[in-house]
């Protein structure tokens, strides 16, 4: 299913397998800050796709063991491409509970497996993440400026933004 990042929180605690794809890599991470933020970083685990695919067993284990200690696990899965389409469906078919698993890509092309598998399936959310234009780099540096109450001129923040180069992590 296809979403957009703003509408996370309507759904955040239905669905468990989010595809983040796309150049805005600081609103990605913004997002799972401040989405997720229920899962404490004890729970929270961080794997790349290079690493799950070279030991895929380890990887399997970490996901369908349960602590007495954890409730919900968090996995978030980072450098994804459609070598990892096989591992997913896997995982997906079955249904596991308590886990809610995000896997971040770069660019995925129309005619990406990976893309098309998670717009389609009806428990999936597939988000696409655009770089920030100047006008939205500069209303998150006014507004920053504003809550610490400092006062600093409109020039100076074009001057920020112009030197963040459209990367909200810079900025």
């Amino acid at each position: 299913m296809i979403s957009k990042y703003y509408d996370i929180k309507k759904i955040w605690n239905k669905i468990n397998y989010y595809l983040f794809y796309g150049e805005n890599e600081g609103l990605k991470q913004e997002i799972i800050f401040s989405d997720f933020n229920t899962f404490t970083k004890e729970n929270t685990y961080k794997f790349t796709e290079k690493e799950i695919i070279e030991n895929k067993q380890n990887f399997f284990e970490n996901i369908f063991s349960k602590s007495f200690f954890e409730e919900e696990k968090l996995i978030i899965i980072s450098n994804v491409s459609d070598k990892i389409i096989n591992i997913t469906e896997e995982i997906i078919e079955s249904s596991l509970k308590d886990v809610t698993i995000i896997l971040i890509a770069k660019i995925l092309e129309k005619r990406s497996k990976l893309r098309n598998f998670f717009e389609k399936e009806k428990n999936t959310i597939c988000i696409a993440f655009y770089a920030d234009n100047a006008q939205t780099l500069s209303s998150i540096a006014s507004q920053f400026f504003n809550n610490k109450k400092i006062s600093i001129s409109q020039q100076t923040i074009n001057l920020l933004v112009e030197r963040c180069k459209g990367n909200r992590e810079n900025l």
